[in-house]
């Protein structure tokens, strides 16, 4: 499944292209062994990466790509305020580093109005439940220069499009909406990785919800071309019948999802970042494991194509 989500649509072009960018994140002073993450719940929550920054993974036959998150976890990171009710607590996901770190710049329910925009904006009686403010962001700085400021991160993986229905927008909408978060974060110095949308599976209420997600991912797609950056095909990985529901949620106590990622066991089971990062066979039809292996497959590719092989050793504590 790594040639559908990345391998598939990397080619040496894309290789000359991404050194020429980090040498240019690297000149602005952006770190190797350190990745941020910029996006709405399903990058914000449900086990979405934080397991193989704190949990020995199940690596089956993929023992191999464990350099690759030992080169990740080596660099230390503040835990960063977890939205409540979705990302692990602090003690639960430490120790804290790219993979385990609540990023500021990922929160439920958001678009990208919510990253760009001063903090204090989405802060008030009216805001999202699921919005959270930074604490230590300066009010008039937006939550994602606030991020990139403090990780200073080689790449930023961009997952947004989620919510763009529930915000009146149309799948182009949605993804270039999307897309100004992708500029912003070239702007500020690091690479974006853009990912498609996972599948959102139709519900009698709201019939076209497939068709939404099927379509902001091909304007995605489109996006990450233009820009000339790495694109994680999340969507066509998901699509595929063979996983258990489609890799997702089904329900959430009473209530329908069937648009985040699933891990086996159920996302509130009290093992559930340790089952996150088993990579067996069983494990992998369902979302949660399958993309934080994929992810971890799209990291060695990255940093094989810039020549990084060994953990640095420069710059490894933020305060």
């Amino acid at each position: 499944m790594f040639k559908t989500a990345f391998k598939g649509h990397w080619n040496e072009d894309d290789a000359n292209q991404l050194r020429e960018d980090v040498d240019r994140a690297d000149s602005m002073g952006m770190r190797g062994n350190v990745f941020g993450k910029a996006g709405d719940s399903n990058l914000a929550a449900y086990n979405s990466l934080y397991g193989l920054g704190c949990r020995a993974p199940k690596w089956d036959r993929y023992g191999s790509l464990e350099e690759t998150m030992l080169r990740y976890r080596a660099v230390e990171l503040p835990a960063g305020d977890s939205p409540v009710g979705h990302a692990p607590d602090p003690a639960d996901r430490s120790p804290w580093n790219s993979f385990s770190r609540s990023s500021s710049a990922t929160r439920s329910g958001i678009v990208s109005d919510h990253l760009l925009m001063p903090s204090a904006k989405y802060s008030g009686p009216d805001t999202l439940e699921s919005w959270v403010a930074d604490k230590d962001c300066d009010p008039d700085r937006s939550m994602l220069d606030y991020e990139i400021g403090l990780l200073k991160p080689r790449y930023v993986f961009v997952n947004l499009g989620t919510n763009g229905d529930g915000f009146g927008m149309n799948p182009e909408e949605t993804a270039k909406d999307a897309g100004r978060v992708v500029d912003e974060i070239r702007r500020l110095g690091p690479v974006p990785v853009v990912f498609t949308i996972p599948p959102q599976l139709n519900t009698e209420e709201k019939p076209g919800r497939w068709a939404f997600a099927r379509d902001t991912s091909k304007w995605l797609r489109r996006i990450a071309a233009e820009a000339k950056v790495p694109m994680f095909d999340q969507w066509s990985v998901l699509a595929d019948e063979r996983l258990v529901n489609h890799g997702l949620i089904e329900y959430d106590g009473e209530y329908y999802d069937g648009f985040h990622l699933e891990t086996p066991g159920g996302f509130r089971a009290p093992d559930a970042l340790q089952q996150s990062v088993d990579f067996r066979p069983p494990a992998l039809l369902y979302g949660a494991p399958l993309r934080n292996l994929l992810l971890l497959q799209t990291l060695a590719e990255l940093d094989a194509a810039i020549g990084t092989d060994s953990v640095e050793k420069e710059n490894l504590t933020v305060a």
